[in-house]
């Protein structure tokens, strides 16, 4: 210390320390406190360097002992008296700690005590001088802080991280580095890449240093290099390293493994080809887009499907809802706002015009991709064009309708010729019948008791044939046209139908009449189309079921009557496009609908079958 040079120069031994000389020397100084004390340590002289540093004006502090300066613990372990002890018996001591001023704040003190001695050797007290060291300790702890900082990020980063000088001699090396390659640090410091790594690793690192030290930027590149776990890709990061003068005094580098992110990359490569190309050939679009940001994002299919191409046409929001049609528009946007707002996904189709005015149906299948929190980050959607779906769609219903309007008038003329049948097997075979009966029987009764036998028997076997023709031409005309049904209502002529139909058919057939008065109130249509569908039903029950049992119900329902057919037999899948009776079933149907009621189904394979058919009034 330059002062303490000073003093040791300008008070050799036997000098007088009060005389002008020393005087003089000591008020110079302001940055240090300077002063003297006797041989018990008590303050004899105070510079404007003490005063400032420590606090106390001369009048408040000469006579007092220097343990004022000391904190309490110190005096107490008796620091102050070893300090005075050491410099009488060594000539000179030097030391660092915490002392105090007298408004009892610390500072850190660089102190050095000389002892004084007359020429006889006799000592006759001490030199202090005391300087302020506080902000440069307080650097000193923030350097050190700083570097521990450093040292634990570098150490527990991911990241393999080292400096080299300009001869290219490793000055630092963090854990990372010497765990992916299998080094110990006393391995790589002071060492070039030459002595550590394989030949053939050595030419890259030594041209890419040389790189960022001529130009003096940082450079970025990756490199494949064999670590201790095998051949990684790593992306690397150097950067020259200057001194205070701006003189380049090495490289720095950050080496990041990126093998997985590399593997990750390549695996999404494939899957957005993959992706690409099925939606090519399936024909499905998709886009993102985000509100927040505006981007929006459409896959090479939506461009196809638009009619539009990549070079020409720029997606966003506002171009993409100037292609929907103009009836259309106000319903997308809507649907978009509505997912976002809610939260939740969507399906809608809408109308697009291509460039060349053709018009095209596009679905539209949405999800809400959301942050950790929750929030509604962005939209995905897949995209069908579905124009041509539409088109069949149009077609099989303007069929099915067709086919419907045929088959109720297939109905309707069926039962009208039902009834021409009936009235012509009446009025003209059966007239005609009746007039042969009577004609045989008069024949009969003329021959009296002649001897005529075997003419007598053959007109008699004559008349039974014709009374046998009668009744079975009786029942078909019933079974044409029940005159039951046109005269006492349709209970009546299920009644007599199911019990005909139980004596054909060998089954157990009961009938239920709940709704006698609300039959009564039947039109003639809907009374024949029950009437129609009973009959159906029961002959599917004798053909297909296999049952034993069968019950008719006839109920009054809200505003009209409801027939229930209900058998034991095997059942079946009503959903099997081979289920027996789908032909009857069709008529079934079409007869409940032309007269303004529907029909039901049921059944369960080996549980039964239960139709039910309903018609207003």
């Amino acid at each position: 210390m330059e002062v303490q040079a000073r003093i040791a120069r300008e008070l050799p031994s036997g000098a007088d320390p009060t005389d002008a000389q020393f005087r003089l020397l000591v008020e110079s100084v302001t940055d240090y406190a300077i002063f003297l004390l006797d041989s018990e340590g008590r303050v004899t002289s105070w510079n404007a360097g003490a005063e400032r540093i420590k606090g106390y004006g001369a009048a408040e502090i000469l006579g007092r002992h220097i343990s004022v300066f000391y904190p309490t613990e110190e005096r107490t372990a008796g620091a102050p008296q070893r300090l005075l002890d050491a410099a009488a018996r060594e000539g000179r001591v030097s030391a660092q700690g915490w002392r105090l001023r007298k408004d009892a704040s610390r500072f850190w003190a660089d102190v050095v005590i000389t002892a004084l001695r007359d020429g006889e050797g006799e000592l006759t007290g001490f030199a202090k001088v005391t300087r302020d060291m506080t902000r440069a300790r307080l650097a000193e702890e923030r350097l050190r802080d700083s570097e521990a900082r450093l040292i634990a990020f570098t150490e527990h980063s991911p990241a393999a991280m080292y400096l080299k000088d300009v001869a290219g001699n490793y000055r630092f090396a963090n854990r990372q580095f010497l765990s992916r390659h299998g080094l110990r640090r006393e391995q790589v410091l002071g060492r070039r890449d030459e002595d550590i790594f394989p030949g053939s690793q050595v030419p890259s690192p030594a041209a890419s240093d040389a790189e960022v030290m001529a130009r003096r930027a940082t450079c970025e590149f990756e490199q494949t290099m064999r670590t201790a776990e095998g051949e990684r890709v790593h992306m690397i990061v150097k950067f020259p390293v200057f001194d205070a003068t701006g003189g380049v005094v090495g490289v720095g580098g950050v080496s990041t493994d990126i093998t997985q992110r590399k593997a990750t990359e390549q695996q999404l490569l494939e899957q957005r080809t993959l992706l690409s190309e099925s939606q090519t050939l399936a024909g499905v679009g998709s886009w993102e887009w985000e509100p927040g940001t505006g981007r929006l994002a459409w896959s090479e299919e939506m461009f196809g499907i638009y009619g539009l191409s990549r070079r020409d046409f720029a997606p966003n929001f506002d171009a993409y809802l100037a292609r929907v049609h103009p009836e259309d528009r106000q319903m997308s946007a809507t649907v978009l706002a509505r997912a976002l707002a809610e939260g939740r996904s969507f399906v809608h189709e809408e109308r697009v015009l291509r460039p060349d005015g053709s018009e095209r149906t596009v679905r539209t299948h949405g999800e809400i991709v959301r942050d950790a929190h929750g929030r509604a980050l962005k939209l995905v959607a897949a995209c069908l064009d579905v124009t041509e779906q539409r088109h069949a769609e149009q077609a099989l219903r303007a069929a099915a309708e067709e086919l419907q309007s045929l088959t109720r008038r297939l109905v309707q003329v069926e039962e009208a010729e039902r009834r021409r049948i009936a009235g012509e097997l009446h009025d003209r075979v059966g007239q005609n019948l009746s007039a042969l009966n009577i004609n045989l029987e008069i024949a009969l009764g003329a021959l009296g008791d002649a001897p005529l036998p075997e003419a007598r028997a053959r007109l008699h076997d004559a008349l039974s044939l014709v009374e046998l023709t009668l009744q079975t031409l009786e029942n078909v005309m019933a079974d044409l046209r029940p005159p039951l049904l046109e005269e006492y209502g349709l209970g009546a002529a299920l009644g007599w139908y199911v019990q005909e139909f139980a004596r054909r058919a060998g089954l157990e057939v009961k009938l239920e009449d709940l709704a006698r008065e609300h039959t009564r109130r039947l039109p003639r249509d809907a009374a024949v189309a029950l009437f129609r569908i009973a009959q159906e039903a029961l002959t599917n029950v004798a053909k297909h079921a296999g049952a034993n049992r069968a019950l008719l119900r006839l109920e009054a329902a809200e505003r009209g009557v409801s027939l229930t057919v209900r058998d034991d037999g095997r059942g079946f899948n009503p959903a099997s496009p081979s289920r027996p009776g789908r032909l009857g079933m069709t008529t079934m149907k079409e007869r409940a609908t032309a007269a303004g009621g529907s029909l039901a189904l049921e059944s369960v394979p080996d549980k039964g079958t239960t139709l039910t058919a309903h018609v207003p009034f």
